[in-house]
């Protein structure tokens, strides 16, 4: 295939993935933790070492020994931004906000399958287990988990008190929070985070009782971002369309 179309047709793609980030992106602008990803670009070539495997074949190339060079750029990966988001307050008493760095930890069950999920986002409601108790579960019916990694659970009878440290009056439980040797390995799903590798361990953070953390989408600098992303998508597109144009009138003078 033509070398401008290979180049062309990979910057297309390539903006293509960054503006469905920042889209995605700008629609979470007033998700409550939300953290925003960046897309990085990445030369195809560097996917491309030994790939070759008939080495009489690499013979008289100009390229250096064992490499294939190729063409264009790709989407290398979106880095999940941590920075902290403007504080929000509500003043409800199941609404809380991590100051630093840390996750809320919340247990989700699907049929006889528990796992535990992650997440910034300190909205939760109270909900009831019999007795006169409650657990606390955010939106998706996920149960936050105590520094043990056990459902919160309290009476009616007392009122819901946390302290800065996470202590929850009258009980013996503490919110528990965690952090991980590598963020970047953490996979969105609506509102909550799959860790996907690395370690997990404990993290002795503040937490704001009555309040929630913004997200830290800065919407000036999305919406500046998505217009150079369309500048660079209309470029390549551009070129795209010439070197189609240029190919057809090359088969046109082979032709005739």
């Amino acid at each position: 295939m033509n070398t401008s179309l290979l180049i062309a047709s990979s910057g297309v793609r390539a903006y293509q993935g960054k503006l469905d980030t920042i889209a995605n992106n700008i629609s979470n602008v007033e998700s409550t933790g939300f953290k925003r990803r960046e897309a990085a670009f990445s030369e195809n070539l560097t996917v491309s070492i030994q790939n070759q495997i008939e080495q009489q074949r690499e013979i008289g190339r100009l390229s250096p020994p064992g490499i294939r060079t190729t063409f264009g750029s790709r989407i290398a990966g979106t880095t999940l931004e941590l920075t902290q988001g403007a504080p929000k307050q509500t003043d409800q008493p199941f609404d809380f906000m991590i100051e630093g760095d840390g996750f809320f930890q919340v247990q989700r069950t699907t049929g006889t399958t528990t796992e535990i999920l992650y997440t910034r986002g300190g909205a939760f409601q109270q909900s009831p287990v019999g007795g006169n108790r409650f657990q606390l579960v955010n939106t998706h019916g996920d149960v936050l988990l105590d520094q043990n990694g056990n459902p919160i659970e309290w009476s009616a009878d007392h009122e819901f008190v946390v302290a800065s440290d996470g202590t929850i009056s009258g009980t013996n439980q503490q919110i528990g929070l965690v952090d991980f040797s590598n963020p970047q390995l953490l996979k969105d799903d609506g509102g909550v985070y799959r860790l996907t590798g690395g370690a997990v361990y404990a993290v002795a953070t503040q937490i704001r009782q009555g309040f929630l953390e913004s997200s830290n989408v800065n919407l000036n600098q999305e919406m500046t971002d998505m217009i150079k992303a369309q500048r660079g998508y209309q470029a390549n597109a551009r070129a795209l369309s010439y070197a189609d144009q240029m190919m057809g009138i090359a088969n046109g003078i082979m032709r005739t």
